[in-house]
């Protein structure tokens, strides 16, 4: 190939002037940018699921935890749902007959994310609670039966516990 006094190529010299891609080349990336796009945003749009999935898997194991304990120990646990603040938490029934802190940071008070709220509390000792303070209590024999509405936006999920075992049941719907 012929050579110019600089050193470059008649070609490289014929196509300096000449520079982009061509519309195969845009097709062919606008191709790959769309199938990403289909793939990636189901996953991006689900992301805050996760914080109410996220939340929904801590009370739930919160719940046999403190059903465990409460079997396994012989003592007697309190698990409150503040419904106006969204946060829960549990105590421990103490000597003096009177619930108190419990040092097991499994237990310790937490708020529900951004956007998640308690719709509302069953429990057969105060009926279904809508706004203020419920609780459930965890016998060393049995919990008491609650069922604990979440809600994020318009869809709610319902955690009902066994009696019996302190298992807690998650439901993707309201749940009676």
């Amino acid at each position: 190939m012929p050579t110019s006094k600089a050193g470059i190529s008649a070609r490289q010299a014929a196509g300096a002037g000449k520079s982009g891609f061509t519309l195969l080349e845009l097709m062919l990336v606008m191709v790959i940018l769309g199938i990403t796009a289909v793939l990636v945003f189901p996953k991006l749009s689900a992301f805050g699921a996760g914080d109410l999935k996220r939340t929904i898997r801590h009370l739930s194991g919160m719940i046999e935890h403190l059903a465990q304990e409460a079997s396994s120990t012989k003592q007697t646990y309190r698990l409150h749902y503040d419904l106006e603040e969204g946060a829960y938490w549990a105590d421990i029934l103490q000597n003096n007959r009177e619930f108190g802190d419990i040092s097991d940071s499994l237990v310790k008070r937490r708020k529900l994310p951004k956007g998640i709220t308690f719709q509302d509390v069953i429990t057969p000792r105060h009926g279904k609670i809508e706004s203020g303070k419920a609780y459930t209590v965890l016998f060393p024999m049995g919990v008491e039966k609650s069922t604990i509405h979440l809600k994020k936006e318009n869809h709610t999920w319902t955690l009902t516990i066994n009696p019996l075992t302190g298992r807690v049941k998650v439901h993707d719907r309201y749940v009676e």
